[in-house]
């Protein structure tokens, strides 16, 4: 077979996951410099969210080749994902931490690192396009899940944290809607959108423009997004502050790495799951936690050095444990 395919794509990785480090890199120097400031990051994290996720979810989608036994692989994704944050959410409840610290903990946990910045690079470089594919198809569930779960949670909690919620309170359904409705008419749920038109697309048989893959416009808005998404994380870093919150960062490693894979492993199993497609989900299952609870912990007024140092904690453990384990595991 021709490798000149292979080499290229394995560059792009390397490139991306260059950014990713350069980008954090840049953003806390910048900041230490004086030359950048931490009150910048909500601005510039919503307006990666619009500006490039949104159009990376429409085209992605889009080009996707849909087949009819691969919707399992979204489903396994999102029940997992969601049944991880409500253990988190109860284990955070049963403790009774502070409403900023608990979404963090509950969300972060079910949360994971499975698109291009992580979760598909990985998927290429085991299973090569085939991989790459399922990963796509897996995260054809993310806007959904991120936008109508994670979202109005993180809303909920931040304006708990805040003490902005309606005295007296209505009734649980009229606020859940309510918040549910504040989501969805959030400018930054343009990705949900975004994916469904791509979507529409897709099934009406409409043929994307060949240009966009001639001139690299998925890949240059992946590299804009990166510089600005990871960027916005380095501007909030305090590396002091740090250190403080190292236990229940550990917690949510502990569900990232432990009962998502597991759980992952018995809803897989139960859809009738196998072979690379069972392989797929369940790496993705047990990647570290994804840079959109960051971003939410800035967006909506929570705990940022908790998201922080739990971000910072898994990827660490990830890159010098968990993935080198798989690796070898799956080859």
């Amino acid at each position: 077979m021709p490798t000149e395919p292979m080499s290229t794509e394995h560059a792009r990785i390397i490139v991306f996951l260059s950014c990713i480090v350069a980008a954090g890199v840049a953003g806390y120097v910048l900041k230490r410099l004086g030359w950048a400031k931490r009150e910048w990051a909500p601005r510039l994290m919503s307006a990666a969210i619009i500006g490039f996720d949104a159009p990376i979810a429409l085209l992605a989608v889009w080009h996707l080749a849909i087949r009819a036994d691969v919707w399992k692989v979204p489903v396994a994704g999102a029940a997992v994902a969601i049944a991880t944050n409500l253990v988190g959410l109860g284990v955070a409840r049963a403790r009774r931490m502070a409403p900023a610290n608990a979404a963090l903990f509950g969300l972060q946990g079910g949360m994971g690192n499975v698109g291009y910045t992580l979760g598909g690079a990985l998927c290429f470089a085991l299973w090569g396009m085939q991989g790459l594919a399922l990963e796509q198809m897996f995260c054809v569930m993310w806007p959904f899940y991120a936008f109508l779960f994670c979202f109005p949670i993180a809303r909920h909690y931040g304006e708990r944290a805040a003490g902005a919620q309606q005295d007296p309170r209505p009734s649980p359904l009229r606020y859940a809607a309510g918040v549910l409705a504040r989501s969805l008419t959030d400018l930054r749920s343009l990705p949900l959108y975004m994916v469904a038109a791509g979507l529409a697309l897709n099934l009406r048989g409409v043929v994307p423009p060949e240009a966009i893959r001639r001139w690299g416009v998925i890949d240059a808005l992946m590299v804009a997004g990166i510089f600005l998404q990871f960027g916005s994380v380095g501007l909030t870093v305090e590396a002091r502050r740090l250190p403080r919150f190292w236990r229940p960062a550990l917690g949510t490693a502990a569900l990232k790495f432990l009962a998502s894979p597991l759980l992952m492993v018995g809803a897989a199993l139960g859809l009738g799951l196998a072979g690379m497609p069972l392989y797929v989900c369940v790496l993705l299952a047990a990647m570290p936690t994804a840079l959109y609870s960051v971003l939410m912990a800035n967006l909506f007024g929570l705990n940022r050095d908790l998201a922080n140092t739990t971000f910072l904690l898994t990827h660490i453990l990830s890159f010098a444990v968990i993935i080198p384990a798989l690796v070898a595991w799956l080859w």
